[in-house]
């Protein structure tokens, strides 16, 4: 009576991890396939496979994936079995075909076993053609963001906000102040010494916290040598692995401020002589006279 008590509990233990195996199976979102290990014959697949493939799983039984056209890249089948055969499968990438002709990417892995007293596999695939997509649009983002990055006649600088410290410059950076990328990388601007008036960087962490982000932003910067530059600040918050930094783009007017200083100069000299002056164009047409030529001529 001992032995046959003993032996309903086991079948029912059996029957129970059935029932859940059973259960995982059908229900389990991602694609599951049981095929001979022998002969690569579906012996078994779930929902998710019938719904992911457009094969019915009727349709599938007895069939190999090869003769159901599921390998995307032909001549894979025989290879994939082959490697079944020599052990364990995990997380191999895979494109798929499924019945209506679109393709997707699968992540396979797979487990020996028996079944039914027949040496299977355990075949598992989750599709991430979707995380593939939002991949490869995250890089090419960056690679556009690398490339504007880097080519950009502006002096563009990535700094973390915490302390300052430069992560990253580009090619306009350094030919703004003068220090290569090595010189700059792991060290603050203001260990640099790049900024000439510390009130420029004072003013410009106010307009951040006050504002949010900075434009043009006008700023007196010394470059490797000690010159003094004239540039226009724009600084945004940008988070980088999860760290609060700073891109900050450094466009040099020293140029274009001299300039200016001189034809104001000239402006006020012309005003300011005692003499009548008078400007004119190639055709002698009078465009300008000062303050003292009206006065005399009135």
């Amino acid at each position: 009576m001992r032995e046959v008590i003993i032996d309903n509990s086991v079948l029912e233990a059996l029957r129970l991890s059935e029932c859940k195996f059973a259960t995982v199976f059908a229900q389990c979102p991602d694609i599951m396939i049981i095929a001979s290990l022998v002969n690569g014959h579906i012996m078994d697949a779930n929902a998710a496979f019938a719904k992911q493939t457009g094969i019915e799983i009727d349709e599938a039984i007895g069939r190999t994936p090869t003769a159901l056209n599921l390998w995307a890249v032909p001549g894979m089948g025989p290879n994939i079995l082959e490697q079944l055969q020599k052990g364990i499968i995990h997380n191999l990438e895979v494109p798929f075909r499924c019945k209506n002709g679109y393709t997707f990417s699968g992540l396979m892995s797979a487990q020996p076993l028996d079944f039914c007293s027949t040496p299977a596999v355990l075949v598992i695939v989750r599709d991430i053609t979707q995380l593939k997509q939002a991949q490869q649009q995250l890089q090419f983002s960056e690679e556009k963001f690398a490339n504007a990055f880097h080519n950009s006649p502006d002096g563009l600088a990535i700094t973390r906000q915490e302390d300052g410290m430069v992560l990253e410059v580009n090619e306009g950076f350094c030919r703004i102040t003068g220090y290569s990328e090595q010189q700059c990388v792991a060290h603050s601007t203001f260990d640099l010494g790049i900024w000439a008036d510390l009130n420029d960087r004072h003013t410009l962490i106010e307009r951040l916290k006050s504002h949010g982000s900075v434009r043009d932003l006008r700023a007196r910067l010394r470059d490797a040598s000690g010159n003094i530059r004239i540039c226009e600040l724009s600084s945004q918050p940008i988070v980088i692995a999860g760290e609060d930094c700073l891109l900050t783009i450094s466009r040099d007017i020293t140029q274009n401020q001299q300039m200016q200083e001189k034809l104001h100069l000239a402006a006020t000299v012309f005003e300011s002589t005692a003499e009548g002056v008078l400007i004119t164009d190639t055709d002698q047409r009078i465009t300008a006279v000062n303050r003292a030529f009206s006065a005399i001529t009135g």
